[in-house]
């Protein structure tokens, strides 16, 4: 039994009913393949730009929650996410290429990601702490950590 389902099969049946296996099979597994190998081209660890887009989502999630909460719901943060989470995957993607020529910028995508990941940590936990789904201390906690890290 998986959540009322006999099965993971009839759970994502039930999911997505009027999606074919063919659809599957012909779109959706050759473009999950080809953005797969683009990252393994592009960046140094494919697991780890797959957590930092997946942090930025969730960083942009919290904040629309946030907004909705607050009712300042704006419709030109969306393209800023965009934009941000595009430009860091440039800067990393940058740096991983220069550091294969120049040993000099080797080390700087690890301080790059390192970077980019704590910023979009604190800043997720700002938004849940203004939803009021975090307790300050732990924010203050977070803030310190990493500004101990980075300075």
């Amino acid at each position: 039994m998986f959540f009322g389902f006999n099965g993971i099969g009839e759970l994502l049946h039930c999911l997505f009913k009027n999606i074919t296996t063919n659809f599957i099979l012909k779109y959706i597994v050759p473009l999950i393949v080809g953005i797969d190998v683009i990252f393994q081209f592009l960046f140094q660890s494919v697991g780890g730009i797959y957590f930092l887009i997946v942090l930025y989502v969730i960083d942009f999630l919290s904040g629309v929650a946030k907004a909705i909460y607050k009712k300042e719901l704006v419709s030109k943060k969306f393209p800023r996410f965009l934009f941000t989470m595009l430009a860091a995957l440039m800067i990393l993607s940058i740096l991983k290429f220069a550091g294969m020529y120049v040993i000099v910028f080797y080390p700087l995508y690890s301080i790059f990601y390192g970077v980019f990941t704590g910023q979009q940590i604190i800043s997720i936990a700002e938004n849940l702490t203004e939803l009021k789904l975090l307790p300050l201390s732990l924010l203050n906690k977070l803030k310190r950590r990493f500004g101990d890290r980075f300075k």
